[in-house]
C-alpha cells in the first residue's frame, strides 16, 4: 500500500506525493494567509500606504479590506495550483522549488510586514523582495528541473495516493477492531 517504496507498478509509493502536497500547504499558508494576516496587521498600525505591493494597495483602496483578503487568498492559490494544470509530464522536483520559492517570498514579506508594523527599519525593501523572489524562483526551479531529468520519478496522481491512504487506514482499523474481538 502506501508503506513500499515501489510497487509492482513501477511507480513510487505516495510519499512523494506527500512531500509536495506538504510543500504546497507550507507556500499557501506563509504566502496567502500568513503574508495576507501580517499586512492586514500592518495595514492597521500605518495605513493603507504602509502596504509596498502598489497593486494590492490599489485594491484595498478601491475595493475595501473583504475584498482584498478574498483577492489575496484567491490569487495565492490559484498561483499555486496552476503549475498542476498546466504542466503534463512529471516535474516533481521542479514543482517543489516553485513551492519552496513561494515559502520563501511568504516568510519574506511577513517579516517585512511585521518589521514596518513595529516602526522597525525593514532588511529589504519591498522591491529586493520580489527581485529576491524572481530569482529563487528562477533558480530553484532550474534546479529541480535538472534532477527531474536525471532521476526520471515516476509518481501516482495525488488522488489515487489520497483512496489508497484511505483504504490502507481503513484495513488497519478493520485488523485492529479483529483482533480485539
Amino acid at each position: 500500500m502506501g508503506i513500499i517504496l515501489k510497487g509492482k507498478s513501477g511507480y513510487y509509493s505516495c510519499w512523494y506525493n506527500k512531500l509536495q502536497f506538504t510543500l504546497f500547504l507550507a507556500a499557501f499558508l506563509t504566502f496567502g494567509i500568513g503574508d495576507t494576516i501580517t499586512s492586514l496587521n500592518m495595514i492597521e498600525q500605518k495605513g493603507t500606504m504602509g502596504e509596498g505591493n502598489l497593486i494590492l494597495r490599489y485594491i484595498i483602496l478601491n475595493y475595501g479590506i473583504s475584498d482584498y483578503i478574498l483577492i489575496k487568498i484567491f490569487v495565492s492559490f490559484a498561483i499555486l495550483v496552476l503549475p498542476f494544470l498546466i504542466i503534463k509530464e512529471t516535474v516533481f522536483w521542479m514543482l517543489n522549488g516553485y513551492f519552496v520559492s513561494f515559502i520563501i517570498a511568504g516568510i519574506l514579506g511577513m517579516a517585512l510586514n511585521i518589521k514596518a508594523m513595529n516602526n522597525e527599519i525593514p532588511f529589504l525593501s519591498p522591491y529586493q523582495a520580489i527581485t529576491l523572489f524572481m530569482i529563487s524562483v528562477l533558480i530553484l526551479t532550474n534546479i529541480g528541473d535538472e534532477i527531474d531529468k536525471r532521476v526520471h520519478p515516476k509518481i501516482k496522481p495525488f488522488f489515487y495516493c489520497l483512496l489508497e491512504d484511505i483504504a490502507f487506514i481503513i484495513i488497519k482499523i478493520a485488523n485492529t477492531s479483529k483482533n480485539k474481538e
